[in-house]
């Protein structure tokens, strides 16, 4: 069996600022991001990416076992790395052959043989171009987020779903006597794993998983549905709260609902998060806190792509690029979108939308220098015994001169 996993560049924009380092099959909703996933649910399968180009050379070093961008393709089932995929949803797609699919009107995925897959490749592919109208056209049931918010939104119900790939009620680690834990059928706590006393697991909302070698200290307060990914660290008297996902490696501190971090980011203080999107190697300074919801109890509206989307929903929060940072103390919007590269800090909200590299002092804006920008990333990542490798380095100067938005 050939999967082929693909992300389209429109629709790409409009997951900024999280899409811009990373191609949309890697970000996470639920326990998982969609390539684990799928990685998970078919360990047999051959499996092909799809890339925009600047990002192939990064996505070859993370997932080297995969072929990325191949000039050749087989019969396969092709898949778009945005939507939530399902074991079930996909058995049903195996029974057509040549035909498109669409979840209302997004396209989605389709069935193709060689033939028909060399014809679409020849036409741009899967990055610029749906397959040919005359293929046959089913509709089917998966849930295809759009914007960063509908990752959030969809993430407590993932997690849930994910949980049946774990094995709840089981504990392959470390829970102290003094743990309190309610609805004990839906706890999970990988191997490796603390938790120290008074700590409460509280799964009576959902499923908590713990993942390996995570550290919960004393006093916080985990609610379900939560995902705690491996390696990471709950600090002590940290209100972690439904809805959540914690990605690998973080360190988590304080109040945080309904949010996603994607991996290796820290908010070790106080200072509330809410219905937000982090990246990966974001540092937030003590108190730093988002607004997810309007005085005026109104729709949160976001600029996306140089336009302004309601996103019909009361609650929206942060989105944050990789390795951007705050200092003490900053206040962000409802609705802010912080491109990655950036530093925030003084008093006041900054701007709603924040370019890629900016260096924001009191509201103004000037560009991060990239030297800087660089040793400070390879600084980060070697405090935690990684490297910026030398694809890495390459794309984020290439990001830098292609934002477009240098000048101070």
């Amino acid at each position: 069996m050939i999967i082929y996993l693909f992300e389209n560049n429109s629709e790409a924009l409009n997951l900024e600022p999280l899409s811009h380092t990373r191609p949309l099959f890697d970000l996470r909703c639920g326990a998982f991001t969609v390539l684990e996933r799928v990685c998970l649910e078919f360990p047999d399968a051959r499996i092909g990416l799809f890339v925009r180009e600047e990002l192939a050379d990064v996505v070859r070093e993370r997932h080297p076992e995969m072929e990325v961008n191949p000039g050749h393709v087989e019969t396969a089932l092709w898949l778009n790395g945005r939507a939530l995929w399902r074991k079930s949803v996909v058995d049903t797609m195996l029974t057509f052959q040549n035909t498109m699919f669409f979840a209302q009107k997004d396209f989605v995925g389709a069935v193709l043989d060689g033939d028909a897959g060399e014809k679409w490749l020849n036409r741009g592919g899967p990055l610029t171009a749906q397959p040919p109208a005359s293929l046959e056209r089913e509709a089917i049931l998966v849930e295809c987020p759009v914007y960063l918010w509908d990752y959030v939104h969809a993430n407590g119900e993932a997690i849930t779903e994910d949980s049946e790939l774990f094995d709840l009620g089981g504990c392959e680690g470390t829970v102290g006597s003094g743990v309190h834990r309610l609805n004990e059928t839906q706890l999970y706590v990988g191997s490796g794993s603390r938790v120290k006393a008074g700590a409460v697991l509280d799964a009576e909302d959902g499923p908590v998983i713990i993942g390996k070698r995570v550290t919960v200290l004393p006093g916080a307060y985990l609610q379900g549905p939560l995902l705690i990914g491996d390696g990471s660290l709950i600090k002590a008297g940290a209100r972690i709260y439904g809805g959540t996902t914690i990605g690998p490696g973080c360190k988590i501190g304080g109040e945080v609902t309904e949010s996603i971090f994607q991996s290796w980011s820290n908010k070790q203080h106080d200072g509330f998060i809410g219905h937000a999107f982090i990246g990966e190697w974001v540092n937030l300074g003590a108190d730093t806190n988002n607004s997810d919801l309007k005085n005026n109890y109104t729709n949160v509206k976001v600029s996306v792509n140089g336009e302004v989307i309601d996103s019909g929903s009361l609650f929206v929060g942060l989105f944050m690029g990789d390795h951007s940072k705050t200092g003490i103390n900053t206040m962000f919007n409802t609705g802010t979108a912080v491109g990655p590269g950036s530093n925030i800090v003084g008093y006041g909200f900054p701007p709603r939308t924040i370019a890629p590299f900016s260096w924001m002092v009191n509201g103004r804006r000037r560009s991060h220098l990239i030297e800087k920008f660089m040793a400070v990333a390879r600084t980060a990542k070697k405090r935690r015994n990684q490297h910026i490798s030398p694809a890495e380095e390459q794309f984020y100067k290439w990001l830098f001169e292609n934002s477009g938005l240098k000048s101070s």
